[in-house]
């Protein structure tokens, strides 16, 4: 499983943040709620503190039993698996798996915002994967309102107050600008 997430690795090390990732970083009033597990937000310039990873980071291994350590990955050359120097577990990618709870700070931190937001920006997502498309109910049930941008109708579309049909590439600069 190790050679498939360091596939990834050497996949995300060769990307570059696209205009959406770069609009977005032009604005660090903006929070960034993100599902991907990638540092494109990051390298475009966002703050580390602005961006709530909700489904970990591929940029860092942690310990497998949760002793605490973790820590950064090179992702050209991402390593095997390895023991925890903490403890003695395995290393793994600091990434939610499926049947994994999300991590309780990142969670509780997107809920806040979304329950306090003025307005939600939905980018890209089919918005079926929970619990981390409920925070658009949060959002809508607090009074605030829903814009969402993406290249097909979604789950979203029916909370959404504008839906913006298209790569996100395309509309955050314009919406952003």
């Amino acid at each position: 499983m190790i050679e498939w997430y360091n596939w990834r690795r050497g996949i995300i090390a060769g990307a570059e943040p696209n205009p959406a990732h770069l609009t977005l970083a032009q604005h660090p009033e903006l929070m960034q709620i993100t599902q991907n597990v990638d540092d494109l937000l990051e390298r475009a310039g966002c703050a580390k503190e602005s961006v709530i990873h909700l489904h970990g980071t591929i940029t860092h291994d942690r310990c497998h039993a949760r002793c605490g350590f973790q820590a950064p990955v090179d992702l050209q050359h991402p390593p095997e698996l390895r023991p925890c120097p903490m403890c003695g577990a395995r290393l793994r990618p600091a990434v939610v798996w499926f049947g994994e709870t999300l991590p309780q700070y990142p969670w509780q931190r997107a809920e806040q915002l979304c329950q306090q937001a003025d307005c939600l920006l939905v980018i890209g997502t089919s918005a079926t994967v929970y619990p981390a498309a409920g925070l658009i109910h949060l959002t809508r049930a607090s009074g605030g309102k829903v814009v969402v941008i993406n290249t097909q109708p979604s789950e979203a579309s029916a909370l959404a107050e504008v839906e913006l049909i298209g790569p996100c590439s395309h509309w955050l600069p314009r919406l952003l600008s």
